[in-house]
C-alpha cells in the first residue's frame, strides 16, 4: 500500500492509500487529490471514475456549505406553490409543478446533508458500523428520486413555456386568462437556475472524464 505522510494525527483511508491529516489544519486539498488519484487507479471505466470523482468532491465542506445554501430554492418552491395555489388559472399546473418540484427536491437535498453528517459522525468514530443496507436503500431513494425530478423537469418546462407571456391581471372578459407575476418570474428563474447547474454538472464530468482518459493514457505509454 501506498503512504502519504502529512504532519498529523488521525489516518483516513482511500483504497491501498493511507493519508495522515490534521483537523486542526482544515486544508482538505491533499486528501481530494488523494481520493482522485486513487479513484483513477481503481475506477473500470470513465463514467465509473466521473461517479467517484463526484462523490470525492460531495463530501468537501465548500459542497456541503453549498447544498445548504441550495436548500433555499426548494423552500422556496414550497412556500410559492402554496401561496399562489390558485393564482395561475392560464396554466394551473404551474404552482403545482413548483409545489412538488420543491418538495421531492427539497427531501433530496436534505437526503444529502444526512449523508454528510453521516460522514463526518464516521471520521469522528472509531468504531465500524455495518450500514450496508442502510445504504442500500439510499441508493434506491437517490436514483428514483433523480428520475421523478428529471421527468418533473421535464414537465415543467412544457408547462411553463407552453404558457408563453401572460397577462398578469384577469381581464375583464377573460378571466381565466392570466398568471400571476410571482408565479411565473419565479418559475422562469428555477428553470434557469437547473439548467445552469445541470451544465456545470455536464462541464465537470466532461473535465473528469477527459482527466481520466488523460492519465489512462499516459500511464499506458509509462508502461511501454
Amino acid at each position: 500500500s501506498s503512504i502519504v505522510n502529512s504532519p498529523s494525527e488521525k489516518p483516513q483511508y482511500y483504497g491501498s492509500f493511507v493519508l495522515w491529516t490534521d483537523p486542526a489544519e482544515g486544508d482538505n486539498s491533499l486528501s481530494v487529490y488523494v481520493g482522485l488519484v486513487e479513484a483513477c487507479d481503481e475506477a473500470g471505466n470513465p463514467c465509473d471514475f466521473v461517479h467517484r470523482a463526484f462523490i470525492i468532491f460531495g463530501r468537501t465542506l465548500p459542497a456541503t456549505v453549498f447544498i445548504g445554501l441550495l436548500l433555499a430554492l426548494p423552500v422556496t418552491m414550497i412556500i410559492i406553490g402554496v401561496k399562489y395555489l390558485e393564482e395561475c388559472p392560464r396554466e394551473p399546473k404551474l404552482p403545482i409543478y413548483l409545489l412538488v418540484g420543491g418538495c421531492f427536491g427539497g427531501l433530496k437535498l436534505l437526503m444529502l446533508m444526512c449523508e454528510q453528517a453521516r460522514k463526518l459522525r464516521d471520521d469522528d468514530d472509531e468504531t465500524i458500523h455495518d450500514d450496508s443496507e442502510l445504504l442500500t436503500m439510499t441508493k434506491v431513494a437517490h436514483v428514483f428520486l433523480t428520475l421523478f425530478l428529471c421527468v418533473w423537469f421535464g414537465f415543467g418546462n412544457v408547462w411553463f413555456f407552453g404558457v408563453g407571456i401572460p397577462k398578469f391581471k384577469a381581464p375583464l372578459h377573460e378571466p381565466k386568462n392570466w398568471c400571476d407575476s410571482v408565479v411565473f418570474s419565479f418559475t422562469f428563474w428555477q428553470i434557469v437556475i437547473c439548467y445552469v447547474l445541470i451544465t456545470l454538472a455536464f462541464v465537470f464530468g466532461t473535465s473528469f472524464c477527459a482527466c481520466f482518459t488523460f492519465f489512462r493514457c499516459k500511464k499506458d505509454i509509462e508502461k511501454v
